[in-house]
């Protein structure tokens, strides 16, 4: 990991004052900056307007949110991933039920007017049971929002988990389409009549990024002779090509079995991933 230098980032800052008065912050994980609260208060001295890519929870500095308030940021986003504590240690987020309360807590007192919460849906060994807790912490986040101020807006991003390459989960399947949306139509039917908004990703294109991710090099003459970046053109080149969506999408894969990626060396030592697999589906 690199930081960039807070001088570095100020004479930045400084260009990108010559043409707009936002600045956004963005990178894999912004809130690990050492010198965060440091590099705020000089860009809140220039003048700048602030946003911010997702924040970590814990640890979340009340300094930050108090910097990112003054530099007029209106929306703070924040990702729990999943609703059951089960389930987060299942992907090792590291956070708590109380950590996430405690954020909230900390983003309400600073009058933030919207707070996006990130879940995934989909997740391995996921049942219903997973999404009915995040029914639940969504409802307690939003009456502790309403409790401190009035008029900030809950918002829901969801996600279909989709298997990647190089991760613990790439010999796993996704789970179907039918699932996913059964499911996302139960957190639409509990939590926007209660005033929580949700956004979401398709699960039909979520199952597109499945194929991708796992596939091969039969995935190239698809990919080539896509007629338009739509549903029904991939489905027509998936057809046309005799690709079994399902086996890239759906299915477990062994273990031992060659995948396409391995000749790729990404520094990790050998049996490590599948370590990590056994360790994560141990959580029940």
């Amino acid at each position: 990991m690199r930081y960039r230098s807070v001088d570095n980032l100020i004479a930045q800052a400084e260009q990108g004052l010559k043409y707009r008065k936002r600045l956004g912050l963005v990178g894999a994980a912004v809130s690990d900056h050492p010198q965060l609260e440091e590099l705020l208060f000089k860009l809140r001295q220039m003048g700048a307007e602030l946003s911010i890519s997702s924040l970590r929870m814990r640890p979340l500095s009340s300094i930050v949110l108090r910097e990112l308030a003054k530099g007029g940021a209106r929306t703070i986003a924040l990702a729990p991933e999943a609703g059951s504590e089960r389930l987060r240690q299942v992907i090792r987020k590291g956070i708590s039920e109380g950590d996430i309360l405690e954020a909230m807590d900390k983003v309400a007192e600073q009058g933030i007017k919207q707070v996006k919460l990130y879940f995934m849906i989909g997740l391995p060994s996921e049942t219903d049971q997973d999404i009915e807790e995040i029914i639940r912490l969504s409802l307690n986040c939003k009456r502790i929002l309403d409790s401190q101020q009035a008029g900030c807006r809950l918002v829901l991003n969801i996600s279909p988990f989709v298997p990647k390459a190089g991760t613990p989960f790439q010999w796993l399947p996704m789970t179907q389409p039918a699932i996913l949306n059964r499911r996302l139509s139960l957190l639409k039917k509990s939590l926007v009549p209660k005033g929580i908004k949700l956004k979401w990703e398709s699960p039909a294109w979520s199952q597109v990024q499945g194929v991708l991710a796992r596939g091969d090099i039969k995935l190239a003459e698809v990919l080539a002779d896509i007629e338009e970046v739509s549903l029904a053109g991939w489905r027509k080149a998936v057809a046309k090509y005799q690709v079994d969506v399902d086996f890239y999408a759906h299915q477990r894969w062994d273990i031992k079995q060659k995948l396409p990626w391995d000749m790729i060396d990404s520094g990790t030592k050998p049996g490590h991933l599948e370590l990590e697999l056994r360790r994560a589906l141990a959580q029940r």
